[in-house]
């Protein structure tokens, strides 16, 4: 008995610990007012790496060392702020706390901080931009070398005729090659946000961050 005693007590702040955890992640809504390209630019990222962007603001937010450094940065000036439109977010409760709390102990607003943390995401930015434009190039290669393989196709249909196995088996590989093609075209075309996204309107709020 003094046992199983020994293990519920030893059992409860693990359990304890577990509720905590899963109430953080607790998705809640909170709306903040800011520039149209942090809002545009969170979106694109998310969906360049194929995220939500509510982990991609967790992500952002819950880094509290990075948070307490873009706080110590010049917030935006006036014109800035004037130029902020309402966007609403599915946050986890954790990093709402986590967004909050720093505000509070900088003595700032939550949207200077959102701001500034969504600036971080600029490196990921220029690496997709460059990783979109090699795709872009490949796809170019692959293309010419799918017209290639059907013009084979059809050398071979003169010279075996359709009913030829060879054929057959030739013609088969091409159909899933044009799907393979097709379906990164479509990844290309997804992309194509991150590729004609101005870095220039990025400027005028960026310098406002040095």
């Amino acid at each position: 008995m003094d046992e199983s005693i020994k293990k519920k007590e030893t059992d409860a702040p693990l359990q304890s610990t577990g509720i905590a955890d899963l109430l953080g992640k607790k998705s809640v809504r909170a709306t903040f007012r800011l520039h149209p390209t942090a809002v545009e630019l969170m979106s694109i990222i998310a969906a360049q790496l194929g995220l939500k962007q509510k982990s991609l603001f967790d992500y952002l937010m819950e880094d509290t060392d990075a948070l307490h450094a873009v706080a110590e940065l010049r917030p935006p000036d006036t014109k800035i702020k004037e130029q902020r439109i309402q966007k609403t977010f599915v946050v986890s409760q954790r990093s709402l706390a986590a967004l909050d709390t720093v505000a509070k102990h900088a003595a700032t607003s939550r949207n200077d901080l959102i701001e500034k943390s969504i600036q971080r995401l600029l490196p990921v930015l220029e690496k997709e931009r460059l990783r979109q434009r090699k795709r872009t190039m490949a796809l170019s290669q692959i293309a010419g070398h799918f017209k290639q393989g059907k013009a084979l196709l059809d050398d071979v249909r003169a010279m075996v005729g359709e009913d030829d196995s060879l054929y057959q088996s030739l013609g088969r590989v091409m159909d899933a090659y044009g799907k393979t093609v097709d379906d990164i075209q479509k990844r290309i075309d997804k992309g194509k946000r991150i590729s004609e996204f101005s870095l220039d309107a990025l400027k005028e709020t960026d310098r406002n961050f040095e």
